[in-house]
């Protein structure tokens, strides 16, 4: 039979230009035996594989791998399956046969068999590679059918944030475009089938017409890469320019323009042609219309996105925010619900924020106790049979978790309890569970990959419990592995403890000072928190009763870090990165509470008349350690871009990485002048941690 071999100089100068991915066994490579009508995808699934990959057309790969003779893992794919996503591997002969249906079936088949082999995609710039394959049938799963639990299930990349996907998603170049295959290639073998991002405003700019036209050119190259791996796409865009505060594209300047049609025609075009197959309106955040025209808006802007891109299916994204509630024929709601009065062909989005979930307490995040009208509101819609999505946070970046820093795994707890509870309330419900999940995204660093990895594998097959992800993630290491992912899963359970239950997530995120205020304006995003001079106002019996309720409980949480601390040493995996960044993050998180803790107290005793001084002290002692984790940390990032990190040009209203303030940490020293201005009369400058301020 004729056969054609993918040359594997292009996987090997990949596998050595990639950071910290281990150096691969090259003296046995995998086989992978298709038929000619699969070899351009598997082609494509193999170019963004670090690992050698010899793959080879074949008439009959069954019997390829059947006959297959020598060393190295030979793998034939099969495409027998009549479903659209699923996969089974069966073990035949020496080697391994996928069955699959369809594209992604296909692709999902065979990054299993990696993964059976000790590969790991944890990010899109660093896979985990072992020094020598394991025999992957030894791995769960072999003879089982896989399917797809979601039939829609992705990442939101919030471009509007200087993340790594604004760079490669919306930055045009040749290097950024290697850098959004990367990103599509990982969403694949992590089973996703969908990736949108958000436009921003500077392809509107009519003074600069090649802005536009180098964007649509990066962008449909996009488009079509992920289109070969059978991805969809959609893209995000702002209706209400009123309520656009971080330089979105949006279609209407104010609600209430009298003919706004020929703006949102004209403004639609810089997005026709290019093969989007979803278009993800949002409406801003604090900011209303009156709800006639918000319905209004939404309907004219619906006809006008069929007419333009007549193939794109259209979703709202509902929005959280207490203090907007508005009254619309005869029944008082959440502002954003005025989604559900537009034209039914509208996907409504039910998006929540930070780690909070659907069923807990969110402590008082955009002043809501806890998101229940998101969550009865999903569940009607699941209950009539109507579509709808459920649209979580995998991180909120701005001065609440990277960006302070922070290690946060509440975040995999929390995405897992949601699909859990939902598919709880299904069952008992006697209707359909949910089938669409994405998951908005604001970085990988500092542990954050782990929230986006988990939850695209959760979307596809959901396990028993939030920690099995995080068991199978770190498999590949054996004992030392497990002990490691029990770890994060402590860390997680006393997060939910601490942050979650007993509110203490204020302390341990930071304010900025467009944060203040907003506070002022009474206008709250994450949850709030009494600056030190309302502390040190109180009553005695109130500060005593603060110190039980606040500081005794960050005092625990910091001492039960310290132990996680030790074990995670102690766990006996061998240095590397996935090693360093669970230990430094966990070390950052005991470091940041401690710190809150001490200057807690140096305030308290300074209202009380005593020196505050050691705790100060105690305060500087623990951000040196904070500041010593951080810089291990980013001295071994997973993406060594320096715009991550520095101030540079760009088109998002943040003209720095979104790391910039977790490398300064800038919001630690921005509480520290604070209390020291107010307990020894300094006068330092208070930093704004925000380059507008």
């Amino acid at each position: 039979m004729t056969k054609r071999v993918l040359p594997l100089a292009l996987l090997l100068s990949a596998l050595a230009a990639l950071p910290g991915c281990g150096g691969g066994d090259s003296q046995t490579p995998v086989t992978l035996f298709v038929v000619a009508a699969e070899q351009p995808v598997l082609a494509a699934f193999a170019a963004e594989t670090p690992y050698p990959i010899q793959l080879e057309v074949s008439a009959d790969p069954f019997t390829d791998v059947a006959n297959a003779r020598g060393s190295g893992l030979r793998v034939g794919l099969v495409s027998d399956l009549a479903c659209g996503d699923c996969y089974r591997l069966d073990k035949v002969g020496s080697g391994v046969v996928v069955h699959a249906g369809g594209k992604l079936g296909a692709q999902y088949g065979v990054a299993a068999v990696l993964e059976g082999a000790g590969l790991r995609f944890f990010t899109p710039t660093r896979p985990y590679l072992p020094s020598r394959l394991a025999d992957p049938t030894l791995a769960p799963g072999f003879g089982v059918e896989h399917r797809a639990r979601m039939g829609l299930r992705g990442l939101h990349l919030h471009t509007l944030h200087t993340i790594e996907g604004y760079y490669d998603f919306w930055v045009p170049g040749a290097t950024q475009l290697a850098g959004a295959r990367r990103i599509i290639d990982w969403v694949v073998k992590n089973r996703g089938n969908y990736l949108q991002w958000v436009a921003l405003d500077d392809i509107q700019d009519a003074d600069e017409p090649a802005v536009a036209a180098a964007w649509r050119e990066h962008t449909r190259a996009i488009i079509e890469y992920a289109h070969l791996r059978g991805i969809t796409v959609g893209i995000g865009i702002q209706l209400f320019g009123a309520s656009n505060l971080q330089q979105a594209f949006d279609l209407v300047d104010r609600a209430d323009e009298q003919n706004p049609e020929p703006a949102i025609r004209a403004r639609l075009q810089v997005l026709a042609g290019l093969g989007f197959d979803r278009i993800n309106l949002s409406f801003g955040e604090f900011f209303g219309a009156d709800p006639d025209a918000f319905v209004s808006a939404v309907n004219l802007a619906h006809g006008i996105i069929l007419e333009v891109l007549p193939t794109v299916e259209v979703s709202a994204v509902i929005h959280v925010g207490k203090t907007q509630e508005v009254m619309y024929r005869g029944e008082t709601l959440l502002y954003y619900f005025l989604v559900k009065f537009a034209d039914m062909r509208i996907v409504p989005w039910i998006h929540t924020v930070m780690f909070y979930d659907l069923f807990e307490d969110t402590g008082g995040a955009y002043h809501h106790d806890d998101f229940h009208e998101h969550r009865e509101f999903l569940l009607a819609r699941l209950a009539a049979g109507q579509p709808v999505a459920y649209f979580p946070e995998s991180a909120y970046w701005i001065a609440f978790d990277n960006s302070v820093p922070l290690y946060l795994p509440l975040y995999v707890r929390s995405r897992w309890l949601d699909q859990s509870e939902l598919a709880r309330r299904a069952r008992e419900g006697g209707f359909a569970d949910l089938g669409q999940h994405v998951l908005f995204s604001s970085g990988w660093e500092w542990g954050y990959w782990q929230h986006d990895y988990s939850v695209l594998r959760e979307n596809f097959e959901l396990g028993d419990h939030w920690g099995a992800e995080v068991e199978a993630m770190y498999a590949p290491f054996g004992v030392a592995g497990a002990r490691l992912a029990a770890v994060i899963v402590a860390v997680g359970e006393l997060q939910h403890s601490y942050l979650l239950e007993k509110r203490l997530m204020p302390w341990l995120a930071a304010r900025d000072a467009v944060i203040d205020i907003g506070d002022e304006a009474g206008i709250l995003s994450q949850p709030d928190r009494p600056s030190y001079p309302d502390l040190a106002a109180l009553p005695a019996a109130d500060r005593a009763s603060f110190a039980t309720s606040v500081v005794e409980p960050l005092a625990e949480f910091a001492t039960r870090l310290r132990e996680q601390l030790g074990a995670a040493r102690a766990a006996g995996m061998p240095d590397g990165p996935w090693r360093r960044e669970v230990i430094d993050g966990i070390d950052v998180d005991q470091a940041r509470a401690e710190f809150a803790e001490s200057l807690l107290r140096a305030v308290l005793a300074g209202a009380d008349g005593q020196s505050p001084t050691a705790w100060l002290a105690r305060a500087d002692a623990a951000m040196a350690r904070g500041r010593a984790a951080m810089l291990r940390r980013h001295a071994d990032r997973h993406d060594r871009r320096p715009e991550l990190v520095d101030r540079n040009s760009n088109a998002t209203l943040y003209q720095y990485g979104y790391l910039y303030e977790a490398d300064l940490l800038c919001y630690w020293d921005r509480e520290r002048v604070l209390a020291r201005n107010q307990l020894l009369g300094e006068t330092t400058v208070v930093p704004g941690c925000i380059l507008s301020f």
